[in-house]
């Protein structure tokens, strides 16, 4: 009965103890940054806190009558110390600005700092966790239990406890009650485990008697440590905790990077352990030191077998794409690959300990310095899998070097007697040796091949082909390649399992006018920031204003600077070789917190926005940082794709940004890539002539017009709303803010809902008269670019139209000839672009004459010049040759009436009149052409 008491008080401590711990590294990361390097490092000062504290327990004696109220006390010690730390971090960051912005350029002074300073915040807490498992072995009752029996119950129930509170926090609380209130809720339940421990250490002080010792330190002075257990126990423990690392890193390429895919794949790990500690006390070891050998062989063979029989899920019948959000299938993938290792280690700890607490016959002693080893292995194992087996073996490898490792524990503890084959134990350690043995001999090597190829595959559809691919110390970069003409077209940069940046045409677009929104309004920007590179398109676009002096840019993994002399193309080259380009590898939010400089304009480009950490670049908090940073009238453009979001939470960000910029204008193309920019007061109106420079300069004129804002008149036709418009559809909205993260939720937005939203502002009268009604507007807008807009807010809600749900494309193209000037919608209604013009044009100029496969662009390149001559002769070729597209037909007899040659339209829709399907297409196309130019429809 004491024993299922203390076992649950242990739960009670585990829940509270992994909510303190995943507040603690969610605020850690805000105060220090996000990187790969600061990460591991706030987590090695946590196991350094929690070694620490089983340091004591290994070198302590403490009277035995005490424990539970010890124990007690410990937990009080967390609830008040985690409650302040999660209350002080997010000050800490501005406390320590100084002492960043001078260690800045020092990257190894700067994790020393973030280590040490992390530590001594986490000190009293994490040192109170580590005392609180051996303090409670030294209970009275407890010591009268076989020692097996008792830590193992206790050690799993309180793994068990931090499943609980892994799932509770990310599940309900945390979205509940914002990251202060799940601390109180984590200190509440820390207290209602101290408020058991100690009523149950009253209700049992009258029955015990025991002397009363003095607390002293010592160090084992009765026995030599036994090492090689000790040992045995770190590296298990650096092991498992690489194993985890490495183990994500796998599943990412499959699973969505949400925080509830790691938060399941978390509870998995520890559900192993758990379950493991707590069968372990089911049994009672003579010799658990025989054990640890077949026990650790186990976990090697399970390590290998449970990546070889990996159950490869079914892609997604709509997309061809993993990307699975869906938890039972992140928990059948978990359990699969993570539980069995994780089940061996659950036993293997206790086993561990009870061999130890044979040669240090003191509990909270043996225990205390097996928990010390286990944990400063701990520390170190997810450091040495991120930082040096991952980027130089990749994760398959990892894999078999950690199995490997779990082999040699196994060969190192045993002595010459466990392998004496005139024993059963014996026997049966040399058959699991030789099955080790066989499964490294047998093992599949090319198996990594088909899941890297698995994650990319739905981006091969459009004959996309792998260029390079690196395994990073923070994840998995595949960059493809897509070629047409002969040449490369575009490329897309697959972060583990998503299409994370490209080059693509249609993304170029709203990429570039990141920086060219910016410098429309503030053409005499000198500096700017560009946060997160991706594959380079807004840094591109940032190098051809030739009056900017400086770009800054920062991005969190150096594979995307590494990447960079990958991409080539017309037009295009790699803007880190500027000289004006200095780059940082850095995490976005800390580089802000940490500089003194001064921009004109900030921007940014981050990863989508429902992936992992990414909410931490769209808080209020966030964009502050980003206001502080900006000089007076200083402009930052930020990116909000609709698609990605229910309105709900875009109307979260929406409020968080305008908050901290009161003058606030919301942006976009003909798609729901919209771009918010925000101007540091105060507002002012740019020199129409500075302005215009942009349309004059050829590298920038160039640039605009191939992405389709070719006068500055359609840049005023990118308008949707400013402050104003986002006060009044945000009453009632509560902000974006890093206390309350999951007002960005897990939830996948419904596309229709996103489109009938975006659409309210993409209608062009309801837009145009927003515009010209905007105070905002009139204050910072050249009054030369206010002139007749019908036309383009009309042909960007075409676009829209056309885009997001497709139309007539006849009709669209009939209108952006006849009624503008304009060149990228007509190639767009044509499916081509400025982009593939270019390619087709320079095939056909290297060949001498048009390829077959080029003269559907080369006509659309002649329409888009209103060159209908050509454009028909081009048809006209692809006509002899058997045209390829049906809507080609149609195009050349709407072309020949629209040039004046009725009689040859009649001619070739009479001949094609057996192959022209009937429906509402063509009965639209002969009514247009006989109203308007005479056409007579074949019968």
């Amino acid at each position: 009965m004491r024993l299922a008491l203390v076992s649950g008080i242990l739960f009670l401590s585990g829940a509270s103890a992994l909510l303190f711990e995943t507040l603690w590294l969610r605020l850690s990361g805000l105060a220090f940054g996000n990187s790969v390097w600061s990460a591991a490092l706030i987590l090695s000062s946590f196991m350094a806190g929690l070694a620490l504290g089983s340091a004591l327990a290994a070198t302590s004696s403490l009277p035995h009558w005490r424990p539970l109220r010890i124990y007690a006390a410990l937990e009080i010690a967390v609830a008040i110390c985690g409650c302040t730390v999660v209350f002080a971090l997010p000050s800490l960051g501005e406390w320590l600005q100084p002492i960043f912005h001078a260690l800045l350029s020092f990257q190894q002074l700067l994790n020393a700092l973030r280590f040490s300073i992390s530590f001594v915040i986490l000190l009293i807490p994490t040192t109170a966790m580590g005392l609180s498992l051996p303090v409670l072995l030294e209970d009275p009752v407890l010591k009268r239990l076989e020692f097996g029996k008792t830590i193992g119950a206790l050690y799993g129930f309180n793994t068990l406890g931090a499943v609980t509170g892994a799932l509770l926090g990310e599940i309900f609380l945390i979205h509940a009650f914002g990251l202060f209130g799940t601390a109180l809720a984590a200190a509440g339940i820390s207290s209602v485990a101290a408020v058991f421990a100690a009523s149950l250490s009253i209700s049992s002080a009258s029955t015990e008697k025991s002397k009363r010792e003095n607390f002293q330190l010592r160090w084992w002075p009765d026995q030599r440590p036994p090492w090689s257990l000790l040992f045995v126990s770190a590296g298990s423990g650096a092991i498992l905790l690489g194993l985890e690392v490495i183990w994500f890193r796998f599943l990412r390429l499959y699973v969505a990077s949400r925080s509830i895919s790691f938060c399941v794949m978390l509870a998995v790990v520890l559900f192993g352990i758990g379950l493991g500690g707590a069968i372990s006390s089911l049994w009672r070891l003579a010799s658990p030191r025989k054990l640890l050998p077949p026990l650790l062989l186990l976990a090697a063979i399970a390590t290998i077998l449970s990546y070889v029989f990996f159950p490869v899920p079914s892609a997604s019948s709509d997309t061809n794409s993993f990307f699975i959000e869906d938890w039972q299938q992140i928990v059948w993938l978990s359990l699969t690959l993570m539980f069995p290792v994780a089940f061996i280690a659950g036993i293997l700890f206790p086993t561990v300990l009870s061999a130890v607490q044979r040669e240090v016959p003191n509990r909270m002693n043996s225990a205390g310095g097996t928990i010390l080893c286990n944990t400063v292995g701990a520390a170190f194992g997810p450091m040495l899998a991120a930082f040096i087996l991952l980027p130089r073996f990749g994760f398959q490898t990892s894999l078999v070097i950690a199995a490997v490792a779990y082999a040699a524990l196994a060969i190192f503890v045993a002595d010459a007697k466990t392998w004496s084959l005139r024993q059963f134990s014996g026997k049966g350690l040399v058959v699991l040796a030789m099955a080790f043995v066989l499964v490294i001999a047998v093992f599949p090597f090319h198996r990594a091949d088909t899941h890297f190829e698995n994650a990319r595959r739905p981006y091969e559809a459009d004959g996309s082909r792998l260029l390079k691919r690196i395994e990073g110390n923070a994840d998995t970069f595949q960059l493809l390649r897509r070629d047409l003409f002969g040449q490369p077209y575009y490329y897309r940069l697959v972060t583990n399992g998503y299409s994370m940046s490209g080059t693509l045409p249609r993304t170029q677009r709203y990429m570039r006018l990141f920086a060219y929104l910016p410098l429309a309004v503030r053409p005499e920007s000198e500096k700017a920031l560009l946060i997160c590179y991706g594959v380079g398109v807004t840094a591109d676009a940032f190098t051809r204003d030739a009056r900017l002096r400086r770009l800054d840019v920062v991005d969190i993994a150096k594979e995307v600077f590494a990447l960079a002399d990958c991409y080539s193309g017309p037009g295009y080259s790699n803007p880190l070789h500027d000289s004006r380009v200095t780059t940082f590898v850095q995490d976005g939010r800390f580089f802000l917190q940490a500089s003194r400089e001064k921009y004109d304009i900030i921007t940014g480009e981050p990863p989508p926005l429902k992936v992992m950490g990414t909410v931490n670049l769209y808080t209020r908090q966030f964009f502050s940082l980003v206001r502080n940073r900006l000089k007076d009238g200083g402009i930052v453009s930020f990116w909000l794709p609709l698609y990605q979001l229910r309105p709900d939470e875009a109307k979260t960000i929406l409020r968080a940004f305008h908050d901290v910029f009161p003058n606030t204008t919301v942006w976009a193309s003909s798609d729901l890539e919209w771009i918010m920019m925000g101007i540091k007061n105060p507002p002012a109106k740019p020199d129409q002539a500075s302005a215009r420079q942009l349309w004059i300069n050829p590298a920038t004129a160039f640039d605009l017009e191939r992405i389709g804002v070719e006068v500055p008149e359609q840049m005023s036709a990118l308008f949707l709303m400013d402050g104003d418009e986002i006060d009044r559809i945000t009453q009632g909205i509560a902000p974006l803010t890093d206390f309350y993260p999951q007002r960005l939720t897990d939830v996948h937005p419904d596309l229709p809902t996103a489109y009938e939203f975006g659409f309210k502002y993409m209608e062009s009268g309801a837009a145009q008269q927003r515009f010209r009604s905007s105070d905002l507007i009139d204050k910072i807008w050249p009054n030369e670019w206010k002139g007749s807009l019908d036309r383009y807010f009309l042909a960007r809600e075409i676009r829209f139209r056309s885009e997001m749900s497709g139309s007539n494309w006849l009709a669209e193209l009939d209108f952006f000839l006849q009624r503008t000037k304009l060149r990228v919608p007509v190639l767009n209604a044509c499916d081509s672009d400025e982009f593939r013009l270019a390619l087709a044009e320079d095939m056909a100029k290297r060949s001498g004459t048009a390829p077959p496969e080029t003269l559907p662009d080369l006509a659309a390149g002649a329409l888009a010049r209103r060159d209908y001559n050509q454009a028909i002769e081009l048809l006209e070729t692809e006509m002899n040759r058997g045209f390829k597209n049906k809507d080609d037909l149609f195009l050349l007899i709407y072309l020949y009436c629209l040039n004046g040659s009725v009689e040859k339209a009649e001619a070739l829709a009479g001949a094609k009149a057996g192959t022209v399907p009937k429906d509402g297409f063509v009965d639209w196309l002969w009514g247009k052409l006989q109203a308007e130019y005479g056409f007579r429809p074949p019968h």
